[in-house]
């Protein structure tokens, strides 16, 4: 079922247009950036948006203008690590083909930080379903609530209910371009 929901979700987001994908992302910027979760924190944990994903880039440079550190994530040995990253320049393609820091000094998350974190479709309760590799739950489960978690997504990747499993980690609040799911 879940590899089902990934492959439908997965295509219609391939599927979008450029202008679809820029304006939902701002409403979706939008509604971060003025939310308290994101004015409090003094670090962002962020992934670096790629194949139709919400634009994150702006929201890195929302956080780098706001003074805010930002850590992106590296895979290192089948697990993921966030590195802290001062420019777009210290990014490269990695893994999948996904733009990872080139950077040393390792993110780690405090209570101050806020932690973004990608998916392919998410359900009312929160529950969220991945690529599949299970990087973000292994990562989020060796930082049980030290701080918020929050997803981003386009209004068509939230649907009524997904099946989950017993390790999967659900985000805080779900921001999409209509609502904030808590």
């Amino acid at each position: 079922m879940k590899t089902t929901l990934r492959k439908k979700y997965i295509n219609i987001r391939n599927n979008m247009s450029e202008i679809d994908v820029f304006n939902k992302s701002i409403n979706i910027y939008n509604k971060l950036i003025t939310n308290k979760l994101y004015i409090n924190c003094n670090e962002i944990f962020i992934y670096v948006s790629n194949f139709n994903e919400v634009d994150t880039s702006s929201i890195i440079n929302k956080a780098w203008d706001d003074k805010k550190r930002v850590a992106v994530p590296k895979v290192c040995n089948n697990l993921i690590k966030f590195y802290y990253i001062n420019s777009m320049q210290d990014l490269k393609k990695g893994k999948f083909n996904i733009l990872e820091p080139t950077t040393l000094i390792e993110g780690i998350p405090t209570d101050n930080s806020l932690f973004i974190m990608p998916g392919i479709v998410f359900d009312k309760n929160r529950n969220r379903i991945g690529f599949g590799g299970g990087y973000y739950d292994k990562y989020l489960f060796s930082y049980p609530n030290i701080f918020k978690k929050v997803a981003i997504c386009y209004d068509y990747q939230l649907i009524d209910k997904i099946p989950t499993d017993i390790h999967d980690v659900r985000p805080d609040y779900i921001f999409t371009e209509s609502q904030i799911i808590s």
